[in-house]
């Protein structure tokens, strides 16, 4: 069996495209049931978010695979004609066996994110995933791909620094005032704008368990209906200089076209804080508050350009980290390859160790009618060494088949041992499980997973 994806990222193809292709998380578990069917595969996940479409598949052709699942997202996209179709697909990449393997590995570590080391993709993929095992689209090798995709996951966040510094302005913002204050949980703080930067710190600010701030902007409605979002107060522009006076630290993300914190109007209402230290980290470009601020007794001032310096340096990080994270994956891949490798002589194996099973215990019998004067102690030592001597008969060659892993010559070895032993091998999914690591979940079986099952439905 091959491991495939079909998709399309904001890398490379315009959100309008993205947008008339995207899957409703309401609508995941039809369309991998609907993709399953029509592509022929043994198990499907669909993953759409703001930034990708991917399928993600198990198949016996490869090739075939790949062409009914892009047949597939071209009638999903309506390009029925030839000039659509034709752009559509120039905008699909595909991936099969163990490049596939690396690019989910990829996406779930955020290595393949526009902003690199991004955590929610992670959670995305968890819920993709899910989706499929509601679905009963799910089978053994999407199970033990996409639960060892989760768990290295949490590998590279965990054992690298690849999520640990922000690269978001408003995080950086809360971050650096949290630093400059000794803390902000109890600071009063104002925030100027009511747009999507805004919106942003004001989730930073909550997480630092801000509880007391106001949101000043041009629209009072607008600031309210923001600031109402998160339960703090919300005030017009014309009211900024009295919340200036009580602010301890200010966060500006406005639109204007000019300052609107000139120096004098804050050196006016320093004079009036009682020496109070006034903290002013500004996002805006062009800039809310004048540079000149700085000159002002107790005030601190921030820029754009001194925040997108440390969003800079905290990316150089993580490309670094990144590196690592490479390597981690390389070792994860390497092992799911092989396992995966291994599925088409594992029924070969299986049978062999059966048919000495079968021997073992045929023999076992008859010596045990001459031995009927053995204690169950000793009973159980004999069963003990005949399972060794079987187990360590079989071993070699079992040895030599694991070493021949993918290769024709594994392919050979396998059908000869079934002739020489008279094996039978049984039909139907592999049992082997991959490689145990301390990190990973055991595989789920094939079938539902989590969740159970669904059946049917299509769109």
């Amino acid at each position: 069996m091959h491991t495939i994806v079909v998709g399309l990222s904001i890398k490379r193809a315009p959100l309008e495209i993205l947008e008339q292709l995207s899957v409703h998380h309401s609508q995941n578990e039809l369309c991998v049931q609907d993709v399953k069917a029509a592509a022929g595969l043994a198990g499907a996940v669909v993953l759409s978010t703001c930034n990708r479409l991917e399928f993600y598949g198990v198949c016996e052709d490869a090739d075939e695979g790949v062409a009914r699942v892009r047949d597939f997202i071209l009638g999903q996209g309506g390009a029925a004609d030839a000039a659509p179709a034709r752009q559509f697909r120039e905008l699909l990449y595909a991936f099969t066996d163990g490049r596939a393997v690396r690019h989910l590995f990829e996406v779930v570590c955020g290595l393949d994110s526009l902003i690199v080391g991004e955590t929610e993709i992670a959670g995305q993929v968890s819920r993709a995933y899910r989706a499929s095992c509601k679905a009963g689209a799910n089978d053994k090798m999407v199970n033990v791909w996409f639960q060892r995709a989760l768990s290295l996951g949490k590998k590279v966040r965990s054992e690298t620094r690849i999520s640990r510094y922000s690269t978001s302005i408003g995080r950086i913002a809360v971050e650096l005032a949290a630093r400059e204050l000794g803390g902000i949980a109890d600071k009063r703080v104002l925030i100027l704008g009511a747009g999507e930067m805004s919106e942003l710190t004001m989730k930073y600010l909550v997480a630092q368990d801000v509880s007391v701030a106001m949101v000043s902007n041009r629209s009072l409605e607008k600031a309210q209906r923001l600031a109402g979002q998160y339960g703090f107060g919300a005030c017009s522009l014309d009211e900024m200089d009295a919340c200036l006076e009580q602010a301890d630290v200010v966060f500006s993300a406005t639109a204007a076209k000019s300052c609107l914190v000139g120096r004098e109007r804050l050196a006016a209402i320093m004079e009036r804080r009682a020496e109070r230290p006034l903290l002013c980290i500004d996002m805006a470009l062009p800039r809310d508050i004048d540079p000149a601020v700085r000159d002002i007794p107790n005030v601190s001032c921030y820029d754009i350009n001194e925040l997108r310096d440390v969003a800079n340096r905290h990316q150089n990080e993580r490309l670094r980290a990144a590196k690592t994270a490479a390597q981690l994956i390389d070792e994860v891949a390497a092992d799911f390859e092989r396992w995966q490798r291994s599925l088409e002589y594992i029924p070969t194996i299986d049978a062999l160790y059966r048919q000495a099973d079968r021997i073992k215990a045929d023999k076992l019998e008859r010596a045990m009618g001459k031995l009927s004067g053995l204690t169950p102690s000793q009973k159980q030592a004999v069963q003990c060494l005949a399972t060794s001597i079987a187990h360590q008969l079989v071993h070699e060659p079992v040895a030599s088949l694991n070493a021949m892993a993918g290769s024709e010559k594994s392919r050979a070895y396998a059908a000869m041992l079934q002739e020489l032993f008279h094996l039978e091998p049984e039909e139907g999914p592999a049992s082997a499980e991959m490689p145990a690591r301390a990190d990973a979940p055991a595989p789920a079986e094939t079938g539902a997973g989590p969740g159970g099952a669904l059946t049917g439905g299509s769109r």
